[in-house]
């Protein structure tokens, strides 16, 4: 099964925006986090219904660790599968 990762980071860059990568690269960028999180579970939303896809949102929290969701955004994926 392919892996599709959206990354958000907790902070901004220099300029004061979130970049939203997939699987490493940029994709988009928004003015506010939330912005950027809904952006990503549409995406993974969207993504998911393709046949042989996993997609996960990766939020890194204020603690700087790094948690990864399901598109419904619920809660944290224990593991990879």
């Amino acid at each position: 099964m392919a892996l599709v990762i959206y990354d958000i980071p907790f902070h901004p860059d220099m300029a004061g925006l979130w970049h939203v990568q997939m699987n490493g690269v940029p994709t988009e960028n928004f003015e506010t986090r939330i912005a950027a999180i809904a952006y990503a579970v549409q995406q993974s939303k969207l993504l998911g219904m393709q046949n042989g896809l996993q997609v996960l949102v990766s939020v890194e929290g204020a603690d700087g660790i790094w948690r990864e969701f399901e598109s419904n955004a619920k809660r944290p994926v224990g593991r990879l599968q």
